[in-house]
């Protein structure tokens, strides 16, 4: 399929998505309403004028601790990434490998260890009480709080198309939607369910974005016509409004002349933005096809952005309960049973570690690919933020200490990253507060208070 530009309703319509309609509908906007939507569509913008972003990236049943963490004696600023790591080298000045994180949040509530990390990794919640099974027979619900992504979408994700987007890969196999499963949390005991299939998920993008580049033109042209417009009805409802509701028109006039000046002159998104050809069908809950499904959805992930379909995206793979094999590396054993090895079980730690190191590939691949999407003076990588989490710190102990976090790019400079920060058990609510603070998000504490006591240290 030939690859086409995206319409800039779509592929710029992140700050004006009020416009999407028909001409005459902005006209009957409350101005009100057209002021509150301009004010947030203005959250999550940096200083350049791009938007910032924001993922999530999950692999699950933990790592093994000498082939993820910087080994000898790692300083902050002078370490060397682990073999599970090292795909990631060429974008080591882009991360922070965070250690010393603990997750107390998840072991507050009832369930077992997976159940509760699925739960409480994006929520810093405890799981309600309920009657899922886990592995152990243990009983457990649904998590009990709203994740960080969402509260993020909810933030930086109104005038987009797609608040958020959930990508997955064999995301809901062998258990299907119950509380191992799920990891994105729209509330308490909101659960919000991840694509595994990309042919859905392209339908859902890319299916009606089929506009030429003269259409394009032709719309960008009446949506500056539309804007003429309402500045003419402001003009004459100044001419015979009172003081107080004089200045609020002008506040509003002001608010239009800058959405009709970035209409006119903005040329930021709809640059990269084009329409990926349609992916081949395969079967999403097959080992066979899992390779091929992780590149076309992340590479969907990245269309995404840059056609500003969404700011906040996430991808899942597998889940807790990860009955995988990885056969394109040769790989055929049970993924849960080769996270519970023994500690002296050197061949299933290697082999588990073959496939730590592909979820390395994967990561590195989606910075990559936003690193190959100018803006500005930097890249799509530069305006973002992914944030690498599990359920566990290491799948023979369930342990919920020293979990495996790590960020990937500085969100325009934000983060100050290239770097190795050991803590001392510092709970990653702590975390996850951080990188709401990140997005403009004012709040003191995140998921259960009880275990959050501000922004993570050092990440600045």
């Amino acid at each position: 399929m030939t690859r086409k530009h995206l319409r800039p309703s779509l592929a710029a319509s992140g700050r004006r998505s009020f416009l999407r309609g028909a001409a005459g509908a902005a006209f009957a906007l409350p101005l009100l309403q057209m002021h509150q939507r301009t004010a947030h569509a203005e959250a999550g913008i940096a200083e350049d004028g791009f938007p910032l972003r924001f993922v999530v990236f999950f692999h699950p049943n933990g790592v093994w601790p000498p082939t993820w963490w910087p080994q000898g004696n790692p300083t902050e600023n002078q370490f060397e990434l682990a073999s599970s790591l090292q795909p990631l080298q060429p974008f080591k000045d882009q991360l922070l490998i965070l250690d010393g994180v603990d997750m107390p949040a998840a072991d507050a509530g009832p369930g077992e260890d997976h159940q509760q990390g699925m739960g409480a990794v994006l929520s810093g919640m405890a799981l309600q009480a309920g009657g899922f099974v886990g592995g152990d027979g243990s009983l457990a619900g649904w998590g009990n709080g709203i994740s960080v992504d969402q509260v993020i979408a909810q933030h930086i994700g109104g005038t987009t198309p797609f608040g958020s987007l959930e990508f997955g890969v064999r995301a809901s196999a062998f258990g299907g939607s119950e509380v191992r499963t799920r990891m994105v949390y729209a509330g308490p005991a909101q659960p919000i369910s991840p694509i595994d299939d990309p042919v859905a998920m392209w339908n859902l993008l890319f299916s009606e974005l089929n506009l030429s580049p003269s259409e394009m033109a032709v719309l960008r042209a009446k949506r500056v016509s539309v804007l003429d417009t309402v500045q003419g009805q402001f003009a004459a409802l100044e001419a015979r409004a009172g003081a107080e509701d004089r200045l609020r028109l002008q506040q509003h006039a002001a608010l239009v002349t800058e959405l009709e000046t970035r209409l006119s002159t903005e040329p930021v998104l709809g640059e990269s933005c084009v329409i990926p050809a349609a992916p081949p069908a395969l079967n999403p809950d097959s080992a066979g096809t899992m390779d091929q499904i992780s590149t076309l959805q992340l590479d969907m992930m990245v269309m995404a952005f840059a056609c500003d379909l969404t700011r906040v995206a996430s991808i899942q793979y597998s889940n807790g309960m990860n009955h995988t094999q990885f056969p394109w590396i040769g790989s055929s054993t049970d993924g849960h049973a080769l996270s519970h090895a023994g500690m002296t079980d050197e061949a299933s730690w290697a082999e588990w570690s073959m496939r730590e190191r592909w979820y390395g590939t994967q990561f590195a691949h989606l910075m990559q690919r936003m690193s190959e999407i100018p803006e500005g003076d930097g890249t799509m990588l530069d305006h973002t933020v992914i944030l690498w989490v599990n359920e566990l710190s290491q799948g023979n102990t369930h342990s919920h200490e020293r979990m495996p976090f790590v960020l990937g790019g500085n969100l325009a400079g934000h983060f100050r990253t290239g770097r190795y920060l050991a803590y001392d058990h510092q709970p990653h609510n702590n975390l996850l507060l951080s990188l709401v603070h990140a997005f403009g998000i004012d709040q003191a504490t995140f998921g259960d208070p009880a275990f959050c006591t501000g922004p993570l240290p050092g990440l600045t």
